[in-house]
């Protein structure tokens, strides 16, 4: 009986081991050594930091205080500081003794860099970088308390990188089980950490000497999607679009669906309703059967927001 009461006592605290003191990152999904990526479908999250802003402050100009900024990289792929703006919505900056360029950042202080993982499979989190608007105070007196809206949006450069495995075949048209690979089936994409996906690729051969390749690109985060270097303009123009770039082994790979670019393998592309299938094709002029891995890279401006309610109270009776 006592040995029954020992095992499962020692199931349990396996079972405790397992379950606690583990803080995720909220892209990771589970992978081995052999993936190339982390993957998941974020890239910077934005938070306030603790008490910045607090949850109430007192008004005529009793309570100063500063907003601050926690930003973390769960994504992998670098964001250089110049390419990272910042601004503040919901308040007056006069009613906090400010003007409107103090609240907004054109580029910050350091560069934000990714999440990563090491050669052992391991996931290397980036560290939290903060930026501040200092010294805010409300500056007129209420007749009752008040509650505003503190909002912080983040427009910032990004990019995701997805990998796949074609195959090229000496006859495109063979179903031969036992061949080193094959040509009309769904392939697996990899795909980095990061809003906008590559989600599918199927290949598919098209007559007798040519593949094509249809790759579904999805933007899969919350925040809004924007051409690379454009800075999430208000006017909408650049909005639902990336840039979209395939590197591939064979040199008459071509794509149609791609405007802006100067060949068939680059270009903007644009979603609809945050999805676009782009299909390439290319000759098969190949004496031999092999695997040729895919390489796409997608960029792309990237813009979210954090808010929270702060309550301004009447200081005095």
């Amino acid at each position: 009986m006592r040995k029954k009461y020992l095992v499962m006592f020692m199931v349990v605290v396996a079972l405790i081991a397992a379950t606690t003191g583990c803080e995720t990152n909220p892209n990771e999904t589970e992978t081995t050594k052999t993936d190339p990526y982390i993957g998941g479908t974020r890239g910077l999250v934005l938070q306030f930091a603790e008490g910045a802003p607090p949850d109430e402050v007192f008004d005529n100009k009793e309570w100063e205080f500063p907003v601050e900024l926690k930003l973390q990289n769960v994504g992998e792929a670098d964001i250089d500081k110049k390419d990272v703006s910042i601004k503040l919505g919901g308040l007056i900056p006069s009613d906090f003794g400010k003007k409107d360029s103090d609240f907004i950042k054109n580029g910050i202080g350091e560069d934000i860099i990714r999440t990563y993982k090491d050669f052992e499979g391991n996931t290397i989190s980036s560290p939290d970088v903060f930026v501040t608007f200092p010294d805010l105070s409300y500056q007129y007196q209420l007749s009752g308390n008040k509650v505003l809206p503190i909002r912080a949006e983040v427009c910032y450069s990004y990019m995701t990188e997805a990998t796949a495995d074609g195959c090229v075949r000496e006859d495109v048209l063979s179903i031969d089980e036992d061949a080193v690979c094959q040509v009309n089936e769904e392939k697996t994409v990899h795909n980095s950490g990061g809003p906008i996906q590559v989600t599918q690729f199927l290949e598919q051969p098209s007559g007798a000497d040519k593949i094509r390749y249809m790759f579904t690109i999805e933007h899969q985060g919350s925040g809004n999607v924007y051409l690379p270097g454009s800075g999430c303009p208000s006017d909408r123009t650049k909005e639902n679009k990336v840039y979209f770039e395939i590197e591939s082994n064979v040199a008459d790979l071509e794509c149609t669906g791609l405007s802006g670019g100067d060949s068939g393998k680059k270009g903007e592309v644009l979603l609809n309703e945050g999805k676009r299938v782009i299909s390439c094709a290319q000759q098969a002029k190949s004496k031999l059967d092999y695997i040729d891995t895919i390489k796409i890279t997608l960029k792309y401006d990237y813009e979210e927001f954090t808010q929270k309610d702060i309550l301004i109270k009447k200081s005095t009776v």
